[in-house]
């Protein structure tokens, strides 16, 4: 049985998310900047949206600099949110996870994920299931993203990196071989400067060349890991397996709405079921929160959080509800537009068996 493992890569992620807040920013260059805040202008480009790379405007380009490419091209010059970001992306990955086998985040704008299961290891309805996925995406969050599929982890990056901007690339495994061999080493993931140079050392410019050369002579040159690594990736067969995240830091669901609302106990209402399966999960895991915030993703997509951390960690459902329902009536009182869509998210996880929660106290005590 072949896998089947995906790579989905967000478009110029951070600009993408000012766009879908400002819609008239399509039509102009944009870049996200770090500020380092000694003058006005010092700092680095973060991401650039389509229009400003067609300017020459790069990530980890001084802004002075991409300031000048862009002189009298009506730029937007936006500082970097990542809070905000990371919410977007959370959002995005947990869509994601309920409709693939297996994900592995990795970067705030991009997973790797493995759909062999769900797919019998059939590409063409894992074709299927990313359309739906890149469909979902434009749906709930108005943003596009480039993904890959192939055998292997190598294959779906390089896939997905092919595919930009907005596309969906599949590579099955008898076209696998004709995929790599063309490209130059220098595409493989992990393959550097140094490693690209040496190979040229040893007449081995393109994967082609590289799959073709003797094992010995490569795990001889860069040992016996790395060089059993660059044979496996030049042929497609790198056994990488998509692992799951690490130890979760927080749990979350959000649903959209059957119809934009502003009332908070409509709103509370189509999530009450997710608020029970965030809990299910907490328990699952033997995890006690000390920080619950409710989300609400307004009709103009700019998102609004209100939390709540307690003293202690809870644990009881009852607690996660109420709490909700406050959260949410605040949100109701201070948003000015309607709310798309609604989650609920609980952070601060904490062992249940370490300590003494909240939820215990309150039991104790009635």
């Amino acid at each position: 049985m072949s896998r089947v493992v995906g790579h989905l890569d967000l478009d110029y992620f951070y600009a993408q998310v000012e766009e879908v807040e400002d819609p008239s920013l399509r039509q102009r260059p944009v870049i996200v900047c770090v500020f380092s805040g000694r003058t006005d202008e010092s700092g680095v480009v973060s991401t650039a949206n389509y229009i400003a790379r067609g300017f020459g405007v790069r990530s980890a380009m001084p802004i002075s600099l991409a300031k000048k490419k862009l002189e009298g091209k009506n730029p937007a010059v936006i500082r970097m949110d990542h809070e905000k970001y990371e919410a977007v992306s959370a959002r995005i990955m947990e869509d994601l996870e309920r409709q693939v086998d297996l994900l592995e985040p990795t970067g705030i704008d991009e997973a790797f994920f493995d759909v062999t299961a769900s797919s019998g290891s059939d590409f063409g309805k894992a074709k299927i299931t990313c359309e739906s996925i890149k469909e979902s995406l434009l749906r709930n969050e108005r943003l596009t993203c480039s993904i890959g599929l192939g055998r292997s982890k190598v294959v779906a990056k390089l896939a997905s990196d092919m595919s930009k901007p907005g596309g969906l690339l599949v590579v099955a495994p008898e076209t696998t071989e004709n995929f790599l061999a063309p490209l130059p080493v220098s595409k493989l993931y992990g393959v550097g400067p140094k490693t690209t140079s040496a190979l040229d050392e040893m007449g081995v410019k393109t994967v082609g060349e590289l799959a073709r050369a003797a094992p010995a002579a490569i795990e001889g040159r860069f040992g016996s890991k790395f060089g059993g690594y660059l044979m496996a990736a030049a042929t497609g067969t790198d056994p990488d397996p998509v692992l799951p995240g690490l130890e979760p830091t927080q749990f979350s669901r959000i649903v959209t709405l059957k119809q934009d609302t502003r009332d908070p106990m409509a709103a509370y209402a189509q999530i009450s079921d997710g608020i029970e399966h965030v809990h299910g999960k907490m328990m699952s895991s033997a995890k006690s929160c000390r920080t619950v915030s409710a989300i609400a993703v307004l009709t103009d997509l700019s998102t609004k959080t209100k939390s709540r951390t307690f003293e202690t960690p809870v644990d009881d459902l009852a607690i996660i509800k109420e709490t909700a329902l406050l959260l949410f009536e605040e949100l109701g009182r201070t948003v000015e537009k309607d709310f798309r869509r609604v989650g609920l998210r609980v952070s601060g996880l904490e062992n249940t068996e370490d300590q003494t929660s909240l939820s215990e106290y309150v039991r104790s005590a009635g």
